[in-house]
């Protein structure tokens, strides 16, 4: 696979397709087969670059800590080493957040903005459950009950329920235990700083302070049945990015890409191709 060198460290990327670029940007502790389903289908309609994050995957693992903003500030890099900016970037659960950071820091880069089950801030109940995530992680490592806790909050009941939706889940499962618990315990704390969650963080305004200031087109897209990361962080989004349209998947959980990749490509290709030329 193709690669590039970002201060001193390679990060690796899968592309198809030969149209117009499509940066499509990993979930928490996983490489780019998070989006194996979509790939093919949007790589007819888009030149689709995915990426393994630094830390993740074929890039490198440098040690930690690791930030949103840092990994933003990597895809950057790539994008003015690739040369094929501005781009269209779409993330997904922390991959949107990356996007987030991106489109905010880097708004010369960012043709247009896709936010799936994403977040630019935690609940209550969202941080709880991350929290319990790492202390599960330091009592058991990455074993079956942790990689059983994770399956069980980001894909739905019906999906676990199938044959396909069991290979899907086990395959996932094997992609987060490639990472050590090291990296894996620090991409979760990189989320409870980016959600501001960190007690010297409370009085830092949250990142959604910063979604006025996005002018790339903007789609959020959520499910109604995500239980991980709840349908109103996207709203929120939707209701602070200007002029941002929201969809809401029936019946999908927090991974749409995995779940239902008929009826989320469509969405993204819609979209694109409502945009203006420019």
């Amino acid at each position: 696979m193709p690669e590039v060198e970002i201060g001193g460290a390679r990060l690796f990327y899968r592309l198809e397709g030969d149209k117009a670029p499509l940066l499509l940007i990993p979930g928490l502790g996983m490489d780019h087969s998070y989006y194996n389903f979509g790939i093919p289908l949007l790589a007819r309609h888009f030149a689709v670059y995915a990426v393994d994050p630094i830390g993740i995957g074929q890039s490198s693992k440098p040690a930690p800590p690791y930030s949103v903003e840092g990994w933003a500030d990597d895809f950057a890099a790539l994008i003015e080493k690739l040369g094929p900016g501005p781009v269209h970037v779409l993330g997904s659960s922390l991959g949107g957040a990356m996007a987030l950071a991106l489109a905010v820091r880097y708004p010369a880069a960012v043709k247009s903005l896709i936010v799936v089950g994403g977040f630019s801030e935690l609940d209550r109940a969202t941080e709880m459950n991350f929290r319990l995530r790492l202390r599960l992680i330091d009592k058991l490592g990455l074993g079956d009950e942790v990689a059983d806790y994770m399956g069980l909050w980001t894909l739905t009941r019906n999906f676990i329920n199938s044959d396909r939706g069991l290979a899907v889940m086990r395959a996932n499962q094997a992609n987060i235990r490639s990472n050590s618990v090291e990296l894996y315990r620090a991409f979760v704390l990189s989320l409870l700083r980016w959600g501001r969650c960190e007690p010297e963080q409370h009085a830092e305004p949250k990142f959604t302070s910063e979604l006025g200031k996005i002018r790339a087109p903007t789609l959020v897209v959520t499910s109604d049945n995500d239980h991980l990361i709840p349908a109103s962080l996207s709203e929120l989004i939707a209701a602070k990015v200007i002029g941002a349209r929201l969809s809401v998947l029936s019946g999908a959980g927090h991974i749409p890409f995995m779940e239902q990749p008929d009826k989320v490509v469509p969405l993204v290709v819609d979209f694109i191709n409502s945009l203006p030329v420019r």
